[in-house]
């Protein structure tokens, strides 16, 4: 606990290994240790980056350190990360998944973030910044994503059932094959962005922005689409079954 208050990185670094050491041999300390380092990502990445800057090393261990613990040992802990500015962070590993389900990370600042196939089910996202953030097989089941900007993110084979999208900016996003079956994505701008081959089955989409989006072999079956605007959008082998088209804008009748 003293090394994480040094000057020094490397002695930062110590204490924070030293920790997760402790985090995974004992049980009954997993859950205050979490706080701890979940207390230190907010202090120490509370700040704006200078351009051109990464994530500091100590935050970015303390932060995968989180990401890869054991969740069953959570207890009363929750990941609180709210506000924290964490762009191009990089949680990802091919032989385990990141872990980040339930945290608390709204308004983060995770622009260019690297988190291919993260776990983030139930997260609250609100307000938080993830353009050009990189979430292939993502799993982001009923996360709260209103008013996040994943503005050219790719979101491909991401899973997104019944996720709050309200009023976020897909703008340019790849979403090809993506999982959105029950979504609520009312009024959210869509324009540009690839949904070719997504399962938008029973999505709210009431009011979104889908201008020139790619649509193509997309199921928009029993999808509510009232107000949307489609000008422009590619709807070939697009399934509209039972889907709800009162006052659609540039669909033909």
């Amino acid at each position: 606990m003293e090394n994480l208050g040094d000057d020094a990185m490397d002695v930062r670094l110590g204490g924070i290994y030293a920790l997760q050491r402790i985090m995974q041999d004992s049980s009954r300390d997993h859950p205050a240790i979490a706080n701890v380092l979940a207390t230190y990502i907010r202090t120490h990445a509370a700040k704006r980056l200078k351009k051109g800057d990464d994530v500091p090393a100590d935050v970015h261990a303390a932060l995968t350190t989180l990401a890869y613990r054991d969740t069953s040992r959570d207890d009363y802990f929750i990941p609180d990360l709210r506000n924290t500015h964490l762009p191009g962070i990089e949680l990802q590993r091919s032989h385990r998944i990141a872990d980040l389900s339930g945290a608390d990370l709204t308004g983060a600042v995770l622009i260019g973030a690297k988190l291919s196939g993260t776990d983030l089910r139930g997260t609250g996202l609100t307000g938080a910044y993830l353009s050009h953030a990189d979430l292939p097989r993502a799993f982001l089941t009923r996360a709260n994503l209103s008013h996040v900007y994943l503005t050219s993110a790719n979101l491909s084979h991401a899973y997104m059932s019944e996720a709050n999208l309200t009023g976020t900016s897909l703008v340019a996003a790849d979403l090809p094959d993506a999982y959105m079956t029950d979504a609520n994505l009312t009024d959210a701008n869509l324009s540009g962005a690839d949904l070719s081959g997504a399962d938008l089955s029973g999505a709210d989409l009431t009011g979104a922005d889908l201008t020139g989006a790619d649509l193509s072999g997309a199921d928009l079956s029993g999808a509510d689409l009232t107000g949307a605007d489609l000008t422009g959008a590619d709807l070939t082998g697009a399934k509209l079954t039972g889907a709800k088209l009162t006052g659609t804008v540039g669909v033909a009748p």
